[in-house]
């Protein structure tokens, strides 16, 4: 048989380590690894034909199950189109293993169609990059030398911090195998174990960490994005009761329990100096907007701690005053702070992001029931279902209105593809997360991401459980509400990449019901029914205007600025 030889075993070892599901980009010299995929009983495979949006579809399939995904392609620029998904799950830490099918390597740099530079094509965003030889060579190193590539890969994905990994995969014609010839049955294949043990506060830890909050009268605790974790939420609220106040994003994933509202809360910067900390320690990855980065920037007298359990060799230090890593399991940290005692200024500290978050959260809870995205955004939120139910919101604006308005229903997890903040991928993100899914999966998406990532919806794996709100302002709303570019005589022409299309045709010709929205009564009577089950799919668009929202929301910012 001429079938390139080690595929089925390679897949058939990240089978065995429980990778049950891939995403395949059709193409010629991918075939073969394509079969050896469909193949495999274990594996639900899914064919996505723009490699862009399958990237993103599998980070969501990956977000969704918790565990990594194939994601295969063939050769020349397809793997290239892959590069701002595996950007994405770099800095999100999602594992995926990426097959890129090659050229054989004599063939590299000879004018011969779909080659290009594959090694290491990826660069800093891979893990980890393996070559994996498909030569008909079946010697005892050689096979265990393949073996020892696909167990490496499944670990290098799946060990923390998780990331994706590429395995690139010369392949020689013939590609298939011939008519009615089964492929090679995988000789036993060795799995190999590794026993991950987490990492605990050991005695000299502890009581560095109690002497440090006994000399600190103000603590606070920042949480960036995190995936939801019952434990996470239990520890927040204990700290909160006893006077930590926790400063978190929508994208934290700890609305109802932690202070969500520090944007506004630090839109008046007279409240800084009685508001910074003494010590100020950080978990979680990166917040949504800069203002709390500047407002900790601008304390050089602080101390700051960084609670991460499994950091990159770089250090992260978004605040500029990073002291103290502690590699520590962020629930084992958080459990150990609930037990400490704290001074009474501490309380006195608690009091006074207390009474801010109540003043703004009065401020934020006035009806709005002008036409313009603030007022959208409060009644969606209105109307969002109290469980069973995530929302995936894509970035630029969309995802700031979740901290500016009282937006997330405590219960419900949030995602966001905020380890690059690109607007690529985000609604094929959503419906990645969507296969197989129980709950109501609610992407909320601007008009510009929509459009850039409309092949989303060019596939036959579009679920009845997918609900997308989309926001269409007619461009790039952020750039009017950005100090030095709303004034700019190029806003309109060059940055705010203004467009005249709407989403019906796409829509229609993807089986999704369709609904459009230019006013507060048809928004309201579609929102009586839009997140109840249905047949099909739903899309909402929401037509307002862009220079309406930007003023509405520059008078609403004003309202918190004191």
């Amino acid at each position: 048989m001429a079938f390139p030889s080690g595929l089925v075993e390679l897949i058939e070892t990240l089978s065995q380590h429980g990778v049950e599901q891939a995403v395949i980009c059709p193409g010629s010299r991918n075939a073969p690894i394509m079969l050896a995929i469909s193949r495999n009983s274990a594996i639900q495979s899914f064919s996505i034909s723009d490699e862009r949006s399958a990237g993103f579809f599998a980070l969501g399939l990956a977000l969704h199950s918790k565990k990594p995904v194939i994601l295969c392609c063939t050769s020349g620029s397809a793997a290239l189109n892959m590069a701002p998904a595996m950007a994405e799950a770099y800095f999100q830490e999602v594992p995926l293993i990426v097959l890129t099918a090659d050229r054989p390597q004599e063939w590299i740099g000879q004018w011969d169609g779909q080659t290009i530079y594959q090694e290491r094509i990826f660069g800093l965003h891979a893990k980890q990059y393996f070559s994996y030889s498909t030569q008909a060579n079946e010697s005892p190193d050689e096979i265990w030398y393949r073996n020892r590539i696909a167990n490496d890969a499944f670990w290098s994905a799946f060990s923390s911090p998780q990331g994706p990994v590429q395995i690139n995969i010369p392949i020689k014609e013939p590609f298939y195998p011939e008519k009615g010839e089964a492929l090679p049955i995988a000789k036993p294949s060795r799995k190999i174990q590794k026993w991950i043990a987490p990492k605990s506060l050991d005695i000299a830890t502890k009581t560095f960490i109690q002497r440090q909050i006994s000399i600190s009268s103000k603590i606070v605790v920042s949480v960036g994005q995190f995936q939801q974790n019952p434990a996470i939420q239990s520890a927040v609220a204990a700290l909160m009761k006893k006077g930590i106040p926790v400063l978190a994003d929508s994208i934290a994933n700890l609305s109802g329990i932690a202070f969500d509202s520090h944007d506004l809360i630090l839109a008046n910067t007279n409240m800084w100096e009685s508001l910074q900390p003494d010590l100020h320690i950080h978990l979680g990855k990166s917040f949504v907007t800069k203002r709390i980065k500047q407002f900790l920037r601008s304390n050089d007298h602080k101390q700051e701690w960084q609670i991460n359990p499994h950091p990159y060799d770089l250090i992260s230090d978004p605040f500029k005053g990073v002291q103290h890593i502690f590699e520590i399991d962020e629930v084992d940290f958080l459990n150990e702070l609930v037990l400490l005692n704290f001074s009474e200024k501490q309380q006195t500290y608690f009091q006074a992001w207390k009474k801010a978050d109540e003043v703004v959260s009065t401020k934020r809870s006035t009806s709005i029931n002008e036409w313009n995205e603030l007022g959208i955004f409060q009644k969606i939120a209105q109307n969002l279902p109290p469980n069973n139910a995530e929302i995936h919101v894509a970035n630029s604006l969309a995802v700031r209105y979740l901290n500016w308005v009282n937006f997330v229903p405590k219960g419900l997890e949030v995602f966001a593809n905020r380890g690059t903040s690109g607007i690529d991928g985000c609604l094929s993100t959503a419906v990645g997360a969507a296969q197989g899914n129980p709950n109501l999966v609610i992407s909320i998406i601007g008009d510009v991401a929509f459009h850039y990532d409309k092949n989303a919806l060019w596939n036959s794996y579009v679920p009845n459980n997918l609900r997308i709100i989309l926001m269409n302002n007619q461009g790039g709303g952020i750039f009017r509400n950005l100090e030095g570019a709303k004034d700019l005589p190029e806003l309109e022409g060059f940055m705010e990449t203004q467009q005249v299309f709407h989403a019906e045709n796409t829509a229609k010709d993807a089986g999704i019901n369709y609904i459009h929205v230019k006013n507060n009564d048809e928004l309201l009577h579609a929102l009586r029914h839009f997140f109840q089950e249905s047949e099909k799919a739903q899309l909402m668009e929401i037509e307002s205007n862009s220079s309406i929202n930007a003023a509405a929301l520059a008078e609403y910012m004003a309202l918190f600025k004191g």
